[in-house]
């Protein structure tokens, strides 16, 4: 249904420093940078279809991106902790959702809230 999203950053080198390494556990990579923008898309493809752009406003986002299975949600949150950005959420079942809700939410340095997310 979507072929690709932006979203606007007022810290633009922390956000693609957090993506970049919080998102290559859900086999999603650094497709391309210039200074103002970044674009990310799965491992192996060449197709960008997640992109940030800096900018001088920024309106909190929640985004959630698909990951294969709990190993993979796990990998997202711990990228993110280990290296210094905040948990929104530690991985678990999100039964409020679904019984079979497993996630896990990092804050991006703008406050988007970012998910990892697999039905088990």
């Amino acid at each position: 249904m979507i072929d690709h999203f932006e979203i606007k950053t007022i810290n633009f080198e922390q956000c693609k420093k957090f993506y970049e390494i919080s998102l290559l556990p859900l086999g999603i990579e650094l497709k391309w940078a210039d200074e103002a923008a970044a674009g990310f898309g799965m491992l192996g493809a060449d197709k960008v279809m997640f992109l940030i752009e800096k900018h001088g406003t920024s309106t909190p986002s929640h985004i959630a991106f698909s990951a294969s299975d709990q190993a993979a949600v796990e990998a997202f949150h711990q990228a993110g902790i280990s290296c210094g950005f905040q948990c929104n959420g530690a991985p678990g079942i999100r039964e409020h959702y679904s019984p079979d809700y497993f996630a896990a939410f990092l804050l991006d340095p703008d406050g988007n809230n970012i998910e990892a997310v697999v039905y088990i």
